[in-house]
């Protein structure tokens, strides 16, 4: 476990989420050496307690224990790290690299493989919760690494955090990440198909997302109740039929129809569960669905074992 006074961590990157991060780690009390290729990025620190601005990355790399990095993207890891004059040239046995970038699960295990030659290690650590997350301090990190490294981290990761994820080895990370933001900015397009719909329906759009945010889809019913507890479980004795859910939303989609209102998204699912529905599987839990997509991609997520 680290000695949040003692080790020296360094900060890379300290843009519209990375500053905040900083700032927050200060207030916990953490020493921190900043970079940024931006030097007027940096330069905000000054004069801030308990930081010195680095000049370079191979300062950073000489005088911190810990190097945190939150970078745009994998191109901009690949070569703080790797490229010429990165980190990974002359990095210091024992020293631990945080990627909180969103990235690259690859790149993360091409990058460890190549710190361990060298004696040091990397965990990726992406962030979820935005710019305002981050200024409060309510971040969810969700980290992949050897366990050892996480715990060393994870004083580093609470200043920031209100919850610390570790989701597995190396690369886990970032995919539990990238799973994150799928699942989030699809829902965002389906939930504008429904707003367009509605609206055009006769319903003000501010009273349909109070009415959205009250009603099961905004109490989150779907990812803590009902899929832990059917498909998770492979259990699908019907809380709420697949037949009567393809009945809803074909009656959305018909209304769709009747407005003009195009909704790609919607069709799709509604395909899927007439497919569903065609199967004979009408009668079972509605969850049961997504056991069509499991088996296309021949991975085992449910712990049924017997046949749907």
């Amino acid at each position: 476990m680290m000695s949040s006074r003692s080790t020296r961590v360094g900060f890379v990157g300290v843009g519209k989420i990375g500053r905040p991060m900083v700032e927050q780690l200060l207030r916990a009390g953490h020493p921190l050496m900043v970079f940024d290729s931006d030097a007027a990025a940096s330069s905000v620190f000054d004069e801030a307690a308990g930081t010195e601005v680095a000049t370079s990355l191979g300062e950073v790399t000489e005088k911190c224990d810990i190097v945190c990095l939150c970078l745009p993207g994998p191109a901009e890891v690949e070569e703080v790290v790797l490229g010429e004059g990165g980190i990974e040239s002359d990095i210091r046995s024992g020293t631990l690299i945080v990627d909180h970038t969103t990235g690259s699960p690859a790149l993360a295990r091409e990058i460890g493989e190549k710190l361990r030659a060298r004696g040091a290690s990397l965990v990726d650590a992406p962030i979820s919760g935005g710019v305002e997350g981050a200024a409060e301090g309510t971040l969810t990190t969700l980290i992949g690494g050897e366990r050892g490294d996480v715990e060393r981290v994870r004083p580093l990761l609470e200043a920031f955090s209100s919850d610390v994820v570790h989701v597995g080895p190396l690369g886990t990370g970032t995919i539990a990440k990238l799973m994150n933001n799928l699942a989030a900015f699809s829902m965002d397009q389906v939930i504008g198909e429904c707003l367009s719909i509605g609206v055009k329906a006769g319903i003000s759009p501010d009273d349909l997302l109070d009415a959205l945010q009250r009603a099961a889809i905004g109490k989150g019913g779907n990812l803590h109740v009902r899929l832990p507890e059917t498909f998770m479980r492979g259990d699908f004795e019907p809380r709420f039929t697949l037949a009567t859910a393809y009945k809803d939303l074909g009656l959305a989609v018909g209304l769709a129809d009747e407005l003009d209102v195009p909704v790609a998204l919607s069709r799709a699912v509604l395909a899927e569960m007439e497919t569903a529905v065609s199967m004979g599987l009408g009668h079972r839990d509605a969850s049961i669905v997504m056991t069509l997509q499991e088996e296309r991609a021949g991975v085992q997520i449910s712990s049924r074992h017997d046949s749907v």
